[in-house]
């Protein structure tokens, strides 16, 4: 009578190909591993073993995916997605030219001088009372007196 030796405890674990794409998709929404093991219902050493590639390059991929897909939507006229696509170039700083203007012949316009922040009505209001009255016939009246200021 022979005995057939069995294999003890569990089998290997073998991920997915919907499992892999769930733990780029988390990780490329900046989900830490403790939450994608627990939901994938597997051990955190488990995800740290089996899913390697994915966790080191999915954020990596699923933004080129994106970046593809706002190409894509721009090129067919999407003005939303032309802004967007605007403005990634723009931080990411490949291209450096976007934020200076080209004139008819093609080259470079002269750098403009960037604008000033915009000033709040309080400001606003403060510099019209320190200004009230110059140039009018109320002269120094309406000045406000040394040492104070304006309400």
């Amino acid at each position: 009578m022979s005995t057939v030796k069995r294999a003890r405890g569990r089998p290997q674990f073998k991920p997915s190909a919907t499992q892999r794409r769930t733990v780029e998709q988390m990780v490329s929404c900046g989900d830490s591993k403790r939450m994608i093991a627990r939901a994938l219902k597997i051990d955190e050493d488990t995800l740290n073993k089996h899913f390697v590639e994915e966790l080191e390059n999915g954020a990596a991929r699923k933004r080129r995916e994106v970046i593809d897909m706002v190409y894509k939507g721009a090129k067919k006229g999407n003005a939303t997605l032309i802004k967007r696509l605007e403005e990634m170039t723009r931080i990411s700083g490949a291209k450096e030219d976007l934020d200076q203007p080209e004139n008819p012949k093609g080259k470079s316009a002269a750098p403009t001088s960037p604008r000033a922040p915009k000033r709040g009505k309080k400001e606003i209001q403060r510099d019209e009372a320190l200004l009230a009255g110059q140039n009018s016939e109320w002269g120094e009246d309406l000045a406000p007196l040394p040492g104070t200021r304006p309400n």
